[in-house]
């Protein structure tokens, strides 16, 4: 009976690791909902049936007692075996079920204006998380391996008394808290989709960050999770702040309001910080001088530019830098992140607004966390993957799609609330565009 109990339970850990990879599928798939739902209902009736107070049994009715339990265990296990083989195809690893599923799933909306979530349209997002071995693009052999985006995560301290709090209000100060700074609507979107307290924080987050502030006190009370979509609208909105690490920070909490916040910079692996931005604004500066020689006349015609040149100077390789901007435009090795940094602040100096996006690239199974871009040319926006566009030779399978043909990419987090992609005079190749 203990033997039979512990592979049950083993399986259903098993059934569990699977459980929020098959929620994101049961709307694609009715049988994956239905087998889910079988599945869910096994656990639920089983679980409740031992949960149920047992009643006590003489020594005669133990033997039979024991019998029907056997019986009972070893039909659930036979029917939650068949129900997880119908669905087995659709299970994702625990690493990255925990980026597909749980990542979106801890985000919350709060910092983000009400009417902006309300009144988002849902991206028409083409759902290709299967590879389709008809398909003659070449997509299905670079998503594995060419989505490199680190997420950020926040460290929470909790402060155990008014004591804590005191001693930390003594020892910092609110720093710059960036008042007088504004933010154009056309090339800082995230900023213009926060409440104002949080924009008060994102203002705050940015000044310190140009001075080299790491902790400071908030300009005003909020939660974590207002501090977690400020601070991320920064880091999207901002790559030319490539020193501010993007993978973590450090929260100290009191009874759910965030009293002291810690930002890390790049301090190791740049070295001289200050030296560090004097190379990349040569070098940005050196681009544009080259971009001005070659009198490209168009923001199409800049953006064909841009495109190809970091795809083909850019070789895609994980290293300490490789979530900035710095990593692409000084080091010409990177991941996702820094391509599409790289080309975000490279088109916005050439006046073209164009922004970074976030969510999952490549299949269900064998994708991760991916960044792109988003670029507006005339009333229109287009989706822009240079990193997938780098190629041998550099091909344009992801320039300026739509989001309807834009194979997997989904849209996640503060991107969901970008302007939808459905632009069509410039969705062509450059090798066919007449524009």
């Amino acid at each position: 009976m203990k033997k039979l109990l512990g592979k049950l339970l083993a399986l259903i850990l098993a059934i569990v690791v699977a459980a929020c990879g098959l929620i994101v599928l049961c709307e694609m798939d009715q049988d994956v909902a239905k087998g889910a739902s079988d599945v869910s209902k096994m656990l639920n009736a089983y679980i409740q049936s031992k949960a149920a107070p047992e009643e006590t049994a003489d020594a005669s009715n133990a033997a039979s007692k024991e019998t029907a339990d056997n019986k009972s265990v070893t039909d659930v296990v036979g029917d939650m075996a068949d129900a997880a083989s119908a669905v087995s195809s659709f299970t994702v690893s625990e690493k990255q079920e925990k980026e597909f599923a749980e990542y979106d799933g801890d985000w919350s909306t709060s910092g983000i204006d009400k009417d902006i979530v309300n009144e988002a349209q849902e991206p028409l997002v083409n759902q290709d998380l299967y590879e389709d071995p008809t398909d003659d693009t070449s997509y299905y052999n670079i998503t594995d391996n060419m989505s490199g985006l680190v997420q950020l995560q926040n460290e929470i301290v909790e402060l155990e008394s008014s004591d804590d709090v005191l001693q930390i209000i003594k020892e910092l100060s609110l720093g710059n808290t960036g008042a007088d700074y504004t933010f154009s609507t056309s090339y800082y979107p995230y900023y213009q989709m926060l409440t104002d307290k949080c924009k008060q924080l994102y203002k705050q987050i940015y000044a310190n960050s140009l001075e080299l502030r790491p902790a400071f006190l908030p300009v005003t009370k909020a939660t974590s999770n207002e501090w977690y979509n400020a601070l991320m609208s920064v880091i999207l909105d901002h790559p030319e702040l490539f020193w501010l690490n993007t993978k973590m920070y450090t929260e100290y909490d009191y009874r759910g309001s965030v009293v002291k916040v810690q930002l890390y910079f790049y301090e190791d692996e740049l070295g001289d910080i200050e030296e560090a931005r004097n190379t990349f604004d040569y070098m940005v500066d050196r681009f544009l001088e080259q971009a001005a020689e070659k009198e490209l006349k168009t923001d199409y015609d800049k953006e064909v530019y841009v495109h190809d040149i970091l795809a083909d100077k850019l070789t895609y390789k994980e290293t300490p830098l490789d979530q900035s901007a710095y990593s692409a435009i000084v080091e010409n090795e990177t991941v996702c992140a820094g391509y599409s940094k790289a080309f975000q602040i490279l088109m916005q100096q050439l006046d073209v607004p164009t922004y970074l996006v976030v969510g999952w690239g490549g299949g269900l199974i064998s994708g991760d966390m991916h960044a792109w871009n988003m670029i507006k040319l005339g009333d229109d926006y287009y989706n822009v993957d240079v990193t997938w566009d780098d190629q041998d030779p550099i091909n344009y399978n992801y320039f300026n799609q739509s989001d309807a043909d834009f194979h997997r990419h989904i849209r996640m987090f503060n991107s969901q609330y970008l302007p939808l992609c459905s632009g069509k005079k410039y969705a062509k190749s450059p090798t066919t565009n007449q524009e």
